[in-house]
Parts: structure tokens; sequence; C-alpha cells
């Protein structure tokens, strides 16, 4: 898929009858690398269609059609629509990293002679501090299961283990009784690089 798939001279009609720029097909053609040889997930390709579709859409109402005239300046003026229209901070660095990687792709495709992203800034994001539970609230989740079915049994003890060692739920739901040392009283967890023991008291 080189110079000869993007003919800036004309542009095309999809299946549907409507017109087809070639910046749209140059974004079609990002979508089934990511597909067919990124192999991305469904969902990865679907965010990355609708970013690069909404840029299209903004450079068509500007008159932009062609690849040759994508540059840095339409690029950035994109992105200060986006912030003149209020988007999150989250949202447009979401948008900027689906552009630099479809600029990279057409650069690598020889299509473009430059990389036009490369200066582009994402906005910074304000890290929120995260709510936290009040004593009395905790005491009132650790409390929830009453039962002694095996279910509420078993939903008791993920809370207070959760509670006690400080791991992350993703951890817990994971957890096997290999990874317990009920003689020690610990639990082994691994973040993929290396084992973590974590040590917790009995009642």
């Amino acid at each position: 898929m080189k110079n000869s798939a993007y003919n800036d001279g004309c542009n095309s009609r999809c299946m549907c009858g409507k017109v087809q720029t070639m910046v749209r097909k140059a974004v079609d053609a990002f979508v089934v690398y990511l597909r067919d040889v990124k192999k991305t997930s469904y969902n990865t390709e679907m965010s990355y269609k609708r970013d690069l579709n909404k840029m299209c859409k903004y450079l068509e109402e500007k008159g932009i059609e062609k690849l040759s005239q994508v540059n840095e300046e339409t690029l950035n003026s994109y992105i200060s629509f986006l912030m003149e229209k209020q988007f999150a901070n989250a949202t447009i660095s979401r948008h900027i990293a689906a552009i630099k990687s479809w600029s990279l792709f057409m650069l690598k495709e020889g299509i473009f002679k430059e990389d036009f992203s490369q200066r582009l800034k994402a906005p910074k994001i304000e890290k929120k501090v995260p709510d936290i539970l009040q004593m009395d609230e905790v005491v009132k989740l650790l409390e929830e299961p009453k039962g002694k079915n095996p279910k509420e049994l078993r939903d008791k003890a993920m809370l207070e283990l959760l509670y006690a060692t400080g791991i992350r739920v993703t951890e817990l739901i994971t957890l096997t009784t290999s990874q317990l040392n009920m003689q020690m009283n610990y639990i082994v967890c691994n973040d993929g690089t290396k084992d973590r023991i974590i040590p917790f008291g009995l009642k």
C-alpha cells in the first residue's frame, strides 16, 4: 500500500454513494493496517476510526480534501478547534495520539514527506485526588456480607483481604490458593515482572 493507492488527483465514492475524500481513504487504510497488521482490538480500532473521522469532517468543512493539503498548520487548527469547543483535555490528548499514529503511518508509507504531527502538544491532564472511604463507611462495607452461605463467606473474605493487604482488585480476583500461605500468613502477587510477598494478619 504505497503512493499509488493515494492518488491526490480525485476523490472516489464509497458504497453508500457519498464522495470519499483522499484523506478519508488514507484514514480507512490506516484502520485496515491496525486491524490486519497490528492486530489491535476491535475497541481500539473503532476508537481510532471515530477520532480520525472527526478530524476528516473538520478538514472537509475547511475545504481540505487532498492529502497534499494536510500539514502542521491544518492539524494544529483542528486541535485549536477541539479546545474552542471545550473538549476535555483527556479527549484532546486521545485525538492527538490518534493523529500522531496516523501521521507516522503515512510517513512510513511514503505519502507524507515529514511527520506533521510531531509538534502537536497534548494538554496537561489534571490528576484527580481519588475519593476515599471514611472509617465508618469501611466498617459498614466489611460488615455487609452477614450470611453463612459459601458466596457470602467468600465475599467477606475478599473484602477483608483487600482491606488488610491493599492489593489491587485485579490481583484479588485472580488470586489462587497456590499464592496463599496460611502457615506464614502471606500472599504472593505477581505484577508481570516480579513477585510481591504481602503479609496479612489473622483475627
